[in-house]
C-alpha cells in the first residue's frame, strides 16, 4: 500500500506537483492527497510590489540621471514561474532594470522629468513577454523618483531665485513708476489750478489745528 499525505493550499496558493521529478500538474486550493515522496511547490499569487534600486542612467545629452521606479506584479501561470527560471523574481528585477534604461537613455535630462508617464508605459510595455514567459503578470509600472546630478539641482535653484527677485524688483519698478506718475499729476494740476495750492495749505493748517486741540 503506498503512502499517502494530504496538503493544504490556501485561496491565494497555487500548487504544483511533481512526482519522482515528473511535472504532475498544477493544484487549486483546497486539501489534496498525494504520495509521500511527492513534491509540491507552493506558489503565492497574491499581487505584490517590487522596488529595484534606484539606477543611474546616462541620458541623451550625457547627463547621469537617477531613477528609480516601482512596479506591481502578480503570478498567473504558477507552472511556469517554477519551471521557467530558478529565480523569476530576480530575472522581471533585470528586466525592468534593463527596459528602464532603455527608455530613459533616448530622453534628453530635462526630458526624463516631465515624461514619467511615458516611460512607465515604455519600460511596461518591454517587460510584458518576458513576465509572461516566466508566469508573471505585471498590472503597472510608475517612475517614483528622478533625482538630477547635484550641480544640476544646484543651478535650477539659482534660476528659481533669479527670477523670483527679477518679479521682486519688477514690482517695486512699478510702484515707482505709480508714484512719479502721480506726482507728475499732481504737479499739473498745481501749474494749471494755483488756487488748489492754497486749498491744500488752509487743509493742513486746519487739521495741524484740530490735532494740538484734542492734545491739549
Amino acid at each position: 500500500m503506498r503512502e499517502v499525505v494530504k496538503k493544504t493550499l490556501y485561496p491565494w496558493e497555487r500548487g504544483v506537483r511533481f512526482d519522482h521529478g515528473t511535472l504532475m500538474g498544477e493544484l487549486g486550493p483546497g486539501r489534496h492527497r498525494m504520495r509521500l515522496r511527492s513534491v509540491l511547490h507552493r506558489v503565492d499569487i497574491r499581487p505584490r510590489t517590487m522596488t529595484p534600486a534606484a539606477q543611474d542612467v546616462p541620458t541623451a545629452d550625457g547627463v547621469l540621471v537617477r531613477v528609480t521606479v516601482v512596479v506591481r506584479w502578480a503570478v498567473t501561470s504558477a507552472t511556469k514561474f517554477v519551471v521557467e527560471s530558478a529565480a523569476p523574481e530576480d530575472e522581471l528585477y533585470t528586466a525592468v532594470q534593463l527596459a528602464l534604461r532603455g527608455a530613459v537613455v533616448t530622453r534628453a535630462h530635462s526630458a526624463v522629468d516631465p515624461e514619467r508617464e511615458a516611460i512607465s508605459a515604455e519600460v511596461l510595455a518591454a517587460v510584458t513577454e518576458r513576465a509572461a514567459d516566466l508566469g508573471i503578470s505585471v498590472a503597472e509600472v510608475a517612475v517614483r523618483d528622478v533625482v538630477m546630478p547635484g550641480e544640476l539641482r544646484r543651478a535650477a535653484l539659482a534660476e528659481l531665485v533669479a527670477a523670483s527677485e527679477g518679479r521682486a524688483a519688477l514690482e517695486r519698478a512699478r510702484g515707482e513708476t505709480a508714484a512719479l506718475r502721480s506726482l507728475l499729476n499732481a504737479a499739473r494740476l498745481a501749474e494749471e489750478h494755483p488756487a488748489l495750492l492754497e486749498l491744500r495749505a488752509l487743509q493742513t493748517a486746519s487739521t495741524v489745528v484740530v490735532e494740538r486741540a484734542k492734545r491739549a
